[in-house]
């Protein structure tokens, strides 16, 4: 199928949309994204199950935003879609290959070349500058080998997702075509990443100071604002539209009736 390439500030538009549709209908995709954030909490089982059947919850917020953009409405149900479609999760949970794959190449980078600059920083302890500079040598090649890692999962699940979803693309077939098309359209997809990077960070801050109840919060909110993000940036790539005619408007605030 043929996709649309589009400008570096679709990514922001993508985003603005996706709150926009979160708060025409707040409950239902908040208590959505509630209920990923309460499994993330479980300590390892939390994220070794969202890691496996995170594609397929995301799916089902996504399939939840086009339902409401579409002029009907979000439930929270939809939330699991993909396991209640016919023949539907089977290729969802093939999407987290990418998560575990990447998440194994980081423990060998890790254990590589952090033990590899440890073991040059011990070496050279009598010299303070040699070793500092094999243990930042180390360092800095790590963080650039999981910056490069993150980013290849990120585009091979980023519309891989909604065509399985929607589409009934094959996962691995979706998964090949999600990162030729992040790829086409490489500027409208990393600003989506980096203003919602920076969105989560600036509001870590904000709900540091909440102990729990902050992180969850955060959590939730960054879920359901990528996922309706993530239906907009299928839509016009693939359906050549992202307006949003059919989003209804956020509810009035309820009539104060005087007596």
């Amino acid at each position: 199928m043929s996709f649309a390439k589009v400008e570096a500030g679709k990514g922001v538009n993508w985003l603005t949309e996706g709150v926009r549709l979160v708060m025409a209908n707040p409950v239902a995709f908040l208590v959505m994204g509630l209920i990923v954030a309460v499994i993330n909490l479980v300590p390892i089982l939390g994220g070794l199950a969202l890691t496996i059947c995170g594609p397929a919850l995301l799916g089902g917020i996504i399939y939840a935003a086009r339902e409401q953009a579409e002029g009907r409405k979000a439930e929270i149900p939809h939330l699991f879609r993909a396991f209640q479609e016919p023949g539907k999760i089977g290729p969802m949970l093939l999407l987290c290959l990418p998560s575990i794959a990447g998440g194994v190449l980081l423990l060998i980078c890790f254990f590589v070349f952090g033990l590899g600059a440890l073991i040059g920083g011990l070496s050279g302890a009598a010299d303070s500058s040699t070793g500092v500079g094999a243990l930042g040598g180390g360092l800095v090649v790590i963080v650039l080998i999981t910056v490069a890692l993150m980013f290849v999962i990120y585009a091979l699940q980023f519309f891989a997702v909604p065509r399985v979803m929607f589409d009934g693309i094959e996962p691995f077939a979706a998964m090949k075509e999600s990162l030729n098309v992040c790829l086409a359209n490489v500027g409208a997809f990393i600003v989506f990443g980096v203003v919602l990077a920076v969105a989560f960070v600036v509001l870590a801050i904000v709900l540091m100071f909440i102990p729990l109840l902050g992180w969850l919060a955060l959590i939730t909110a960054m879920t359901v604002v990528f996922a309706c993000g993530e239906y907009f940036a299928w839509r016009e790539v693939f359906a050549g539209s992202t307006s949003t005619a059919n989003i209804p408007p956020p509810p009035p605030p309820p009539e104060v009736i005087q007596g």
